[in-house]
């Protein structure tokens, strides 16, 4: 089975990113509407292809170094988004050299799957982000995920079953699989993460039967804390800086939803925890 397609569906969940982060450009700049989403690191560039699937009129930019995973994604948006996929522009190459004119400002600079941490030191995290803000708009806002507490940087292995559920037209039903996470070792001084991610997927010459795709993708991370990623977005010039969650309580149904923003130490009694880095120009 193709590993980029088993990643997005263990790992990406693309259409409701799209919501996301139309409604935090829209609380943050009420009256305003985004249309032109930029993603960094964006492999599979899952999150571009959503945001134009789901409303016409919008376009899309994908910034990555790595030219055969984006001529998958431009394959895949050629499918699934017919005519409309030239709404999104792929662009192979460094996204901290890749800006106006080559391509036009964002209103929304996605670095999602927590592709901040290929930042490794405080000049190069610097560097970054002040690129980030010349590319976008001049309402633009820029949001970056993350990761932390003491269980998510312990050594071992998670298992996921992934059941996956096609929302866009012209998706392609795929059987279901195991998704592994390995933190296969953290430094505590240097806050280098080494992770990796391993399949487990139905073996085609035994029923019943599952073969495992051990380093499917590994990752090298600087884990950031959340007051770091803060204060940098502040002192390369973003003017509003917010720490949202996106959390959901089951036993609540739909008023288990939540999107907002949170106080930064609240994350600090919690062993794992997702979150959101919000900035605005």
């Amino acid at each position: 089975m193709d590993t980029l397609e088993l990643y997005r569906w263990a790992v990406q969940d693309p259409e409701t990113h799209a919501v996301v982060l139309r409604t935090m450009y829209e609380r943050l700049r009420p009256g305003r509407h985004p249309a032109i989403l930029r993603e960094d690191f964006a492999g599979t560039a899952a999150e571009s292809i959503a945001w134009v699937a789901l409303k016409k009129g919008r376009r899309a930019i994908a910034v990555d170094l790595d030219a055969q995973t984006l001529e998958w994604a431009r394959c895949r948006a050629a499918h699934l988004l017919g005519p409309r996929s030239s709404n999104v522009s792929f662009v192979c190459g460094d996204a901290r050299l890749t800006g106006p004119p080559e391509v036009p400002h964002a209103d929304i600079l996605a670095v999602l799957n927590f592709s901040i941490c290929y930042q490794h030191d405080p000049d190069e995290l610097q560097s970054y982000l002040r690129h980030a803000l010349d590319v976008l708009a001049p309402d633009g806002i820029l949001v970056l995920n993350l990761f932390g507490g003491a269980e998510a940087v312990r050594a071992g292995t998670t298992r996921h079953r992934v059941a996956p559920n096609p929302r866009l037209p012209g998706e392609a039903p795929v059987p279901e699989f195991e998704y592994l996470w390995e933190v296969r070792s953290c430094d505590a001084e240097s806050r280098r993460l080494d992770c990796r991610i391993h399949f487990a997927v139905p073996d085609p010459t035994a029923s019943g039967r599952m073969q495992e795709i051990r380093d499917a993708f590994s990752y090298d991370f600087r884990l950031w804390s959340v007051k770091e990623l803060v204060r940098a977005c502040g002192e390369a010039g973003f003017t509003d800086v917010q720490v949202w969650r996106h959390t959901y309580d089951a036993l609540k149904g739909e008023d288990g939803v939540f999107l907002g923003s949170v106080e930064p130490q609240s994350l600090d009694a919690l062993e794992n925890w997702t979150a959101y880095v919000v900035a605005a120009k």
